[in-house]
């Protein structure tokens, strides 16, 4: 785990998010912006805790490709400056960990919660309305940076509840869905939620389970957040991949990915010498512990 979340960087980061995004966003009318047919943009959608996170540095680090990085998440309201100041630089360090989803340094890979939560509206709650004007310059600003052969990637989690909104407003997109063994992911949900009042992705109604046992509570989680996810991915545009496979064999993953999107017109360059062979893969056995037994018992009886 790294320390990422202490760091002199992300104190300065937090401070520079603190002020008005009126008081500087004027700087961005000096850039050119454009709309196009085919937005060349794979978002990733899965839930908390089931391998998005290295899937994200394995593509980010893998292909030749836009990624939200954490100095363009810091500069959110300002999304061409900041994805210009990022793009010659990528963060290709062995180094593959991350703190709950934060990956150390400027150029690390970062989710972008105040990204999509100032631009769609969309944060980790699932919500019913988005913000349509502030989309329709994040289309502009896209048009500008990317091409078939450029691509951007883009792994939030919130992303599990607003699909359809993307697809609608992204036209040519695609999308990964990541899928882990239910208990595997259930019982990491729990291990690194259970010290919250409540964990990550909350789906309608979350505050109506508050009462519920913790193992409960993080079942009706899961099971709400798939069923969402599965209820408005499209095999048209989606391509399903389990995080067990892309640890396993990272490589044959990126090919995948790759072939996938040339189905749709979308060109990735790949990297490979930047991914080791295979990552550490974490499964639970039923029979590991308590936990792992009273999470197996429910999931078998719901």
């Amino acid at each position: 785990m790294n320390k990422g979340r202490k760091s002199f960087g992300v104190f300065l980061g937090r401070l520079f998010q603190s002020i008005p995004p009126f008081l500087y966003s004027w700087i961005e009318g000096f850039f050119k912006k454009e709309e196009i047919s085919k937005y060349p943009i794979i978002f990733i959608v899965s839930m908390p805790r089931s391998g998005s996170t290295i899937t994200y540095q394995i593509l980010s680090r893998g292909t030749k490709s836009y990624i939200l990085t954490n100095l363009w998440n810091i500069l959110y309201a300002l999304p061409l400056f900041g994805a210009l100041v990022s793009r010659r630089k990528r963060n290709d360090n062995s180094d593959f960990n991350s703190d709950r989803g934060l990956v150390n340094g400027i150029f690390g890979e970062s989710e972008g919660l105040k990204f999509w939560k100032y631009w769609i509206g969309q944060g980790l709650e699932d919500i019913s309305e988005f913000n349509v004007k502030r989309t329709s310059y994040l289309r502009k600003v896209f048009g500008r940076l990317l091409n078939k052969g450029h691509p951007f990637f883009s792994s939030f989690l919130g992303h599990a509840f607003s699909i359809n909104y993307l697809r609608k407003s992204f036209p040519g997109s695609i999308f990964i869905y990541i899928k882990r063994d239910p208990l595997s992911n259930i019982y990491s949900m729990y291990q690194t939620g259970k010290e919250f009042a409540w964990f990550s992705l909350k789906p309608k109604n979350w505050d109506k389970v508050l009462d519920y046992s913790d193992a409960e509570r993080f079942i009706w989680q899961y099971k709400n957040i798939k069923q969402k996810i599965d209820s408005e991915i499209s095999e048209k545009d989606t391509i399903i991949v389990n995080y067990e496979d892309i640890c396993t064999n990272p490589h044959n993953f990126l090919k995948q990915i790759q072939e996938f999107a040339k189905e749709h017109k979308i060109n990735i360059q790949l990297c490979l010498d930047n991914i080791p062979n295979s990552f550490y893969v974490s499964r639970i056995n039923p029979d590991q512990d308590d936990l792992s037994k009273q999470i197996s018992q429910l999931l078998n009886e719901k």
